[in-house]
């Protein structure tokens, strides 16, 4: 429904978010009851598999970890039949995935595009835009062991960007195939083709791994009749030569992944992609749609060494990437590159007889940047029929920037207590320097149970357009209150509630339309429930539901609209401002599960996710969109030692009832994707 959006907005009252977290509370605290006296030697997915390494930077159990931590191992993917990082990661709480025409914009927690995304501990972000994220095909899960999440700020041993949660994406090893590995599959309706293989080998005092993906997919929406804008000289051409009719080319990806490490001192690793994503973009309001394209190769090199000592441990982790990102509307494009070398030493000691953990490391990190775009009109102003003048202003400029941190944490165990405490100095050669911090407790009278309170900040870079020619910014700032219970009654049954306070400062949000809003202030509550239990040896329901409540600024926004020129006064720049209510996403989320293993070699998984209905704003503000409630199911079948041994065949179907809904675009709301059918083979030899 589009209605006239201006100065209209409707907020969810404190008391009913309350009624609804209470409700949902004692049900699944009701179920526990029911449990706990459930005894099987079964336990669910991935609880003895779940370790982790991005909340201390060590190894450990998710329970155990000084932050809100979950793994997605390699059998919970392969299991539900899950195609891409971002639908792996929507089916934990807190995180919602937004399809968009170019990509996938991730949620966490009520904020857009917050997510620190990293690939064996190297990042993945980008400093010229915030929607850069490897959520779709660009980035294959067939060399993924497992992926590490964390939901909270994690600046103190993460550094910048580390804003509301963590994903680490870690990759196999040498150890964990020691062979090769073949994964085909392929789709309808887009038709899709995906090709991944893997290689091994342990030798024992070396180990090395690789992998080779390519990924081919037919986009959704694929026509368009805008097909020619620029002119040989400075302007347009004529507008009776830009329409026609054609179709954009189909996406394509490359990846190659590579480790080696020799003993247990050396580590090196690297990771090469070409990703071309091809899209169309629409304007109803003109009928018109144009061709778009993304381009976001990225490769990385990284080694880290390590030298044990009595009680103590040194690290020295060093890596270099390049991201060549390229975009294009129609026959206009832009090229910013990134260029990022980075060194640390990371120094751990225990103390207290091995009671407590004392973590201290510097770092340095330096990125040049080449052609940065610090100012890009809107396209779309410039497809009207009476414009025979003028063509979008593109700037671009070339800077660098330079990053020193030191940082500390200590922890302490008791019987039943673990405490900590983290602080980290950033000095950067752009914006202000910010001291980050965290601290907490976790106290588990039984193994079977911890509750964790935890509080902590962090910062994210400022956006090019705010970095050239200027310094001492105030960057976005967070702070988070979350109180976390985690319970295992039964080797059968998982519970956990979080409930949780973000309060944002100084934030930013990038707009289609061309700018920045102003800095607002923000404040989002919310309550996360999961729940995981064997109900038989053969039969394992879950599911998490989030819940949010948001109070704050609108978001402001003023962007320079055209310009004339007077002999009195040269140049006169005219300005468009508005204001929309803070994007939170779906306010209500919630996912359903099982997995059912009627033979040994033969498992049955369907989920059912929800997410409440959501507003979009176009036109400046003036129109608003309310989308329906989402309702998708999904399920897998997947039939093992087929035919002969180590041969699995996979058969998912996404959006099993062919729902059609719309999801927030560029320009207009668009539709998401259908029913889909893949068909997958793998061989392991």
């Amino acid at each position: 429904m589009i209605t006239n959006g201006r100065n209209s907005r409707k907020f969810q009252n404190m008391p009913a978010f309350l009624m609804q977290v209470i409700v949902i509370l004692s049900f699944l605290l009701a179920g526990i009851q029911i449990a706990w006296a459930i005894d099987t030697s079964l336990l669910f997915v991935g609880e003895d598999l779940s370790v982790l390494t991005i909340a201390s930077r060590r190894a450990e159990p998710a329970d155990q970890a000084p932050a809100v931590a979950q793994v997605i191992t390699k059998e919970d993917l392969e299991r539900n039949g899950v195609r891409t990082l971002g639908e792996a990661l929507s089916m934990l709480p807190g995180f919602y995935m937004s399809p968009r025409e170019w990509g996938t914009q991730p949620y966490l927690r009520g904020i857009s595009n917050s997510i620190l995304f990293l690939y064996d501990s190297v990042p993945l972000t980008s400093d010229n835009t915030k929607t850069i994220n490897p959520l779709d095909e660009e980035l294959s899960l067939g060399p993924i062991e497992r992926i590490e999440v964390i939901r909270g700020p994690g600046s103190v041993l993460w550094g910048p960007d580390a804003f509301a949660g963590i994903v680490n994406i870690v990759p196999k090893q040498g150890r964990d195939i020691d062979g090769m590995e073949l994964n085909l599959r392929g789709g309808t309706p887009n038709h899709k083709a995906d090709f991944n293989v893997n290689w091994g080998k342990n030798a024992g005092l070396w180990e090395a791994f690789l992998s080779i993906s390519a990924t081919r997919l037919k986009p959704i929406q694929n026509k368009y009749n805008v097909v020619r804008f620029e002119g040989d000289e400075s302007g347009p051409v004529p507008p009776g030569e830009r329409l026609g009719h054609s179709e954009v080319d189909d996406s394509k990806y490359l990846e190659a992944v590579l480790n080696f490490s020799w003993q247990d001192w050396l580590h090196i690793s690297g990771r090469w992609s070409d990703a071309e994503r091809n899209y169309v973009i629409r304007e109803p309001e003109k009928d018109l749609s144009w061709a778009g394209k993304r381009e976001s190769p990225f490769r990385f090199v990284r080694i880290e060494m390590e030298k044990p000592m009595d009680h103590s441990d040194l690290r020295f982790n060093a890596y270099y990437n390049e991201l060549d990102y390229k975009e294009e509307e129609i026959d206009l494009s832009w090229n910013p590159k990134s260029h990022v070398s980075f060194g640390e030493l990371l120094y751990d000691r225990e103390l207290w007889d091995t009671k407590g953990l004392f973590t201290v490391g510097a770092s340095y990190r330096y990125n040049k940047i080449t052609d940065a775009i610090v100012r890009k009109d809107t396209l779309s102003d410039y497809l009207k029929p009476g414009n025979t003048l003028f063509t979008p202003s593109i700037e671009k400029e070339d800077f660098d920037t330079s990053l020193w941190s030191v940082f500390s944490q200590v922890r302490h165990h008791w019987n039943h207590l673990d405490a900590w405490l983290g602080l980290r100095l950033d000095d950067h050669s752009q914006y202000n320097q910010t001291i980050s911090h965290n601290m907490g407790i976790s106290w588990f009278p039984r193994t079977s149970w911890y509750l964790k309170l935890l509080y902590g900040t962090a910062y994210r870079t400022p956006y090019n357009q705010e970095l050239v020619g200027r310094k001492d910014l105030d960057p976005e700032q967070i702070q988070n209150l979350s109180m976390n219970f985690t319970c295992h009654p039964s080797a059968s049954l998982s519970f956990s509630a979080t409930i949780f306070w973000n309060e944002l400062r100084h934030h930013i949000q990038e707009e289609p339309y061309g700018g920045f809003s102003k800095p607002g202030s923000e404040d989002i509550y919310g309550t996360e429930l999961d729940i995981s239990w064997q109900l038989s040896r053969s039969l394992r329901f879950w599911g998490n539901a989030t819940f949010l409540f948001q109070d704050g600024d609108d978001e402001k926004y003023k962007v320079l609209d055209h310009s004339i020129w007077t002999e009195s006064t040269n140049w006169t720049d005219y300005y468009s401002s508005w204001e929309t209510p803070f994007d939170t996403g779906p306010k209500n989320l919630f996912n359903v599960g099982l997995l059912w293993n009627p033979l040994d070699r033969l498992d049955f998984s369907a989920r059912l996710q929800y997410a409440d209905s959501m507003t979009s704003y176009y036109k400046q503000g003036e129109l608003l969109y309310s989308t329906t409630p989402q309702w998708l199911l999904d399920t897998t079948i997947t039939a093992r030692d087929v035919l002969f041994q180590n041969f699995d065949i996979q058969l998912a179907l996404k959006n099993v009832f062919n729902r059609h809904y719309k999801v927030p675009g560029t320009y207009s709301p668009i539709e998401a994707a259908p029913f889909e059918a893949y068909l997958g083979l793998k061989w392991r030899y």
